[in-house]
């Protein structure tokens, strides 16, 4: 029984440390024992990039587990405003959130006024939407919100703000895969 029980806190103890940070244990997934992500990404503008017109969100794609509490974060650098206008109205709203809010700044909000908003963070086939509201000159905001991933599969998120290149706003790193669409892929 004693060789046991010393396994067992040997075990214990040194997983310890990296539970502490966070970390899973050796063999325990990407999710660690509590089955919960966090998803961070920032949305640099065309200045940032390089690219004029080409705002970008990095880590725009990623894969998490079935099952799995999701949060995503985003921190955002963009101070231009690309209001919402006809049937992308809706994404003025949070949608799919466990809470039925996001936070910006810390604090939570269920909605984001369409003039406020620069970006969104939509992802059509989980359900779920962020909207970005419009950083400070100079600044940034943070905006995170969780989700629970229920199904597998691949679902493309896109930007539904007009925010991109173009007379519309919608051309140009709109339509590009890895600068304001990207992919959210559920394994079991």
């Amino acid at each position: 029984m004693k060789s046991t029980l010393a396994k067992v806190v040997t075990v214990a103890l040194a997983a310890a440390p990296a539970m502490a940070l966070g970390l899973a244990p050796s063999g325990a997934g990407a999710a660690g024992a509590a089955g919960h992500v966090t998803e961070s990404m920032r949305l640099i503008t065309g200045h940032m990039d390089g690219k004029s017109g080409w705002p970008k969100i990095t880590n725009s794609s990623w894969t998490v587990h079935k099952g799995e509490t999701v949060t995503v974060k985003i921190t955002s650098y963009d101070d231009g405003t690309a209001p919402l206008t006809g049937q992308y109205m809706k994404y003025d709203k949070v949608m799919g959130a466990t809470t039925g809010k996001e936070t910006v700044n810390g604090k939570g909000v269920t909605t984001v006024s369409d003039i406020n908003v620069a970006h969104t963070f939509t992802v059509p086939g989980l359900g779920f939407n962020m909207p970005i509201p419009v950083a400070p000159t100079g600044g940034h905001v943070t905006v995170v919100a969780t989700f629970i991933a229920k199904k597998t599969g691949t679902f493309v998120w896109h930007c539904y703000a007009p925010c991109g290149s173009g007379a519309t706003g919608m051309a140009g790193a709109m339509t590009t895969m890895g600068w304001m669409t990207g992919k959210v892929t559920v394994v079991r």
